[in-house]
């Protein structure tokens, strides 16, 4: 009797555990979470899975369809995890899913996978052996620099994917000195005992080679002698493909190409002579845009763009840009653009400009011609001088201007502008990463002529830390004006301001500093504004920050009080779109019990 309780007791057991685990079958995954990945971030995690978490605003607003318990899914899942943590060098990794959470009212389910990353290999040796004959080049040397461009080194966690970028980069040197058919593989040699493993990498370089006949197809516009002047090699030089990619990448800077590709016609038979045959797909000559937008400070704005391309059958382009805002009523910006003007590097723009500008603290028309000399050191290193002649009309004579009264209304500027700009910072519209820094010297009048002798000088330093999923921004901006006149007196455009939007958040724009007798801002000139902003994404485009400003303006030159600084503090919320992330901000003034909150409402960043 009692093996009969237990049998039925144990059929039971087994039909209800069937019974609840088809019952959770087809339930909507609300949430997935993990435990023990130590090495490896969530977000890495659930990239690799098919099965993925949706919550209301992702199906409401994402249209993201939300992925269902499945039994086949979850199993298939554990494998991509497992197979996921061997890529990344833990070959003994473990990975189960745990009791899920079912919620059976709203037929929804959460996963949690447990994680046993165990020891991962590293590196214990890195070798190389070169196959064939007839290589005719200090290959010690070339290995000696291979190794500081090599993700894997003595030490260094086993990855699979480095692994493969290893061999393409050492695949890709042999070809940059002569070796069109050069081949690379490896070898891999593991400890299990020491957690260890040995890399060998075998190169078969191939037959020197070197460049053949290079023939053009798909240009309509721009002729072929004009992009055969672009080639960085001729017919008969030494084999290279770092020269294709660099030709490529200077050409693609002219604007006048949307596709260019380059194509090695390497054989079978591996012959010497390697024709290159170019396929070129040209941009529109001529293109416009069109904006229109709101915000807080610059009310209803708008502008079009209009620029054409390829003017007198090389790179020169000609640009027309028209902007209307509460804070500029009109601005006319033509700019002619000579790329390559002594070398690829080098660009000479030059541009007329109309404009009217009414800040809180200044309201002028301003016309004048910028010649602008550009030059690109590197992919994220730049720097340009410019000279610049300006003819400015001051609409509010005031006679509070720092230490002297404004009597020449109108007045002329004349001077030189050099600037440097670093910015390896990605993505452009919102970074999550990087650094940018600019540095720039202004010299008005002085040789230069102009009513007015002074000097200015500023730099603003921006770094952007991606830690997970969240992004820690940072801003530091000092400037400092010198007059060299005995009225120490400095054009209001030129002088430092702070405040607003992408300034103290805490004050409207321009509101810091010092004011006139009638209380609008007549800036300074010394100035520090910092930022620190949390950047949060939530769901679908949109994302929250939480920040501190803080910075104020300052009367004399090189002259900084800390203890004057104003502080402000507040949080906002961010929509990601094509044109970049619409902003609301709300700053709030910290020790300053006489002010309240500000609102603000933009497009892109504050920095």
């Amino acid at each position: 009797m009692t093996r009969i309780v237990f049998a039925c007791t144990m059929v039971l057991l087994f039909t209800l555990i069937a019974w609840t685990a088809v019952a959770q079958e087809n339930y909507e995954i609300r949430k997935i979470k993990f435990e023990g990945n130590d090495t490896i971030p969530e977000e890495t995690l659930l990239e690799g899975m098919i099965l993925h978490p949706t919550n209301y605003f992702e199906k409401k607003f994402g249209q993201k369809e939300p992925s269902l318990y499945s039994s086949e899914l979850i199993q298939t899942d554990i494998e991509r995890l497992t197979k996921l943590y061997q890529r990344m060098g833990f070959l003994d990794a473990q990975v189960k899913m745990l009791e899920p959470e079912i919620d059976d009212k709203k037929e929804k389910v959460e996963l949690t996978f447990k994680i046993n990353e165990g020891e991962a290999f590293r590196i214990d040796s890195i070798t190389y052996s070169i196959g064939g004959s007839g290589v005719d080049f200090n290959a010690d040397s070339v290995l000696s620099l291979l190794r500081e461009q090599l993700y894997l080194t003595k030490g260094k966690r086993f990855v699979d994917d480095e692994l493969g970028s290893d061999v393409s980069t050492i695949k890709n040197e042999f070809k940059n000195y002569g070796y069109a058919y050069a081949r690379a593989d490896y070898k891999i040699t593991p400890k299990p005992k020491e957690r260890l493993a040995d890399i060998e990498y075998i190169v078969q370089p191939g037959p020197k080679s070197y460049f053949g006949a290079t023939s053009i197809d798909g240009n309509k516009h721009v002729s072929e002698k004009y992009i055969r002047k672009q080639l960085q090699y001729k017919e008969g030089d030494e084999y290279n493909s770092s020269l294709l990619d660099d030709t490529r990448k200077d050409m693609y800077k002219l604007q006048l190409f949307s596709i260019l590709s380059f194509q090695p016609q390497t054989t079978k038979d591996q012959t010497p002579n390697i024709p290159v045959k170019i396929y070129v797909d040209e941009a529109p000559r001529f293109t416009s845009k069109f904006g229109v937008g709101y915000g807080t400070e610059d009310k209803i704005r708008a502008f079009t763009n209009l620029t054409y391309k390829g003017l007198w059958g090389g790179a020169r382009r000609v640009n027309l840009q028209l902007k209307h805002s509460a804070l500029t009523p009109y601005e006319i910006n033509f700019s002619y653009i000579q790329p390559q003007l002594f070398s690829s590097d080098v660009s000479l723009t030059l541009n007329p400009f109309f404009s009217r500008i009414k800040e809180p603290g200044y309201d002028i028309r301003d016309m004048g011609l910028n010649v602008k000399f550009s030059q690109e050191f590197t992919d994220d290193l730049s720097g340009y001088v410019s000279y610049y002649f300006e003819k400015v009309k001051n609409y509010e004579i005031d006679s509070t201007y720092l230490t002297s009264g404004e009597t020449d209304i109108p007045y002329n500027k004349s001077g030189i502008l050099l600037s440097t700009l670093f910015d390896n910072s990605d993505p452009k519209f919102s970074p999550t990463k990087g650094l940018n820094i600019s540095l720039a010297y202004k010299l008005n009048g002085y040789i230069f002529g102009g009513d007015f002798n002074y000097s200015r000088v500023w730099t603003d330093i921006r770094n952007y830390q991606d830690l997970d999923k969240l992004v820690l921004a940072t801003r530091l901006m000092i400037g400092a004006i010198h007059s060299g006149d005995s009225d120490k007196f400095i054009p209001v455009e030129d002088r430092f301001y702070a405040g607003g939007s992408n300034s103290i958040r805490g004050w409207q724009r321009s509101e810091l500093g010092p004011l006139r007798d009638d209380g609008t801002p007549r800036g300074g000139s010394s100035a520090i504004q910092a930022s620190v902003e949390l950047r949060i994404p939530l769901v679908w485009k949109l994302s929250v920050v939480s920040f501190m400003d803080f910075g104020n303006v300052w009367e004399q030159e090189l002259h900084y009080r800390l203890n004057d600084l104003a502080w402000a503090t507040g949080g906002g919320i961010r929509l990601e779109t094509p044109i970049g992330p619409i902003r609301f901000d709300v700053g709030v003034p910290v020790w300053n019990e006489k002010r309240s909150a500000e609102f603000f409402l933009s497009v892109g960043q504050a920095f």
